[in-house]
């Protein structure tokens, strides 16, 4: 009866003991799948949620951009005139173009281009640039393009203009170039125009 007892002792013993073990593995299991299916769940939500901008990031990444220039104005054209030449001189124009049919007449000339500085180098440069700063009112060429008068139109205004004029004459002359002047307020007739330009008196019937 003694050895009964201990064998079911024994026998049961072993059956509690594996009960146990299974009850404790089946507790260490849902455990870990608990802490997975947490780790699981965290790592989602951390890759699914935008991360905030860093509040001080931001004013540095915008210091660091070059300021944009603001953009210039568009620069105002250029307005054409109206006239090339005033009224006077569109009138005198005309009568030249009339009296001297078989010549060329050019309005608005630099003096530079009329006649030529002497030397070389720097100096003539500078003769020339002082010679450009002069404008003749009308240059009268022949058809080989030979300059062979300069009208110059008399002026109202003050002793610098006066001095201009002088001076420009004076440049004519030495070149050996006829300066006509005309008085805008009582232009030649046309029949004058050509006896202006040649100088020589007009020819006498008979």
């Amino acid at each position: 009866m003694a050895g009964y007892l201990f064998l079911l002792a024994v026998a049961g013993g072993i059956v509690f003991a594996i009960w146990n073990y299974r009850r404790k593995a089946a507790a260490s299991k849902a455990a870990s799948a608990a802490r997975f299916e947490q780790m699981f769940n965290g790592r989602t939500q951390t890759a699914a949620s935008p991360q905030p901008s860093s509040p001080a990031a931001a004013p540095a990444s915008e210091s660091s951009a070059p300021a944009k220039a603001p953009a210039a104005a568009p620069a105002t054209p250029p307005a054409a005139t109206q006239r090339l030449l005033g009224q006077a001189e569109s009138l005198l124009y005309y009568l030249l173009k009339a009296g001297l049919p078989d010549f060329e007449v050019f309005a608005g000339v630099s003096l530079a281009r009329v006649v030529g500085a002497p030397g070389n180098g720097r100096d003539r440069e500078q003769q020339l640039r002082r010679l450009s700063q002069y404008q003749l009112d009308f240059v009268i060429c022949d058809k080989s393009m030979r300059v062979v008068a300069v009208v110059d139109v008399e002026s109202a205004a003050g002793a610098g203009t006066a001095g201009d004029q002088s001076f420009k004459s004076d440049i004519l002359r030495q070149a050996g170039i006829r300066v006509v002047r005309v008085n805008p307020a009582a232009p030649p007739r046309r029949e004058q125009i050509r006896v202006l330009i040649s100088g020589e008196p007009p020819q006498k019937d008979g």
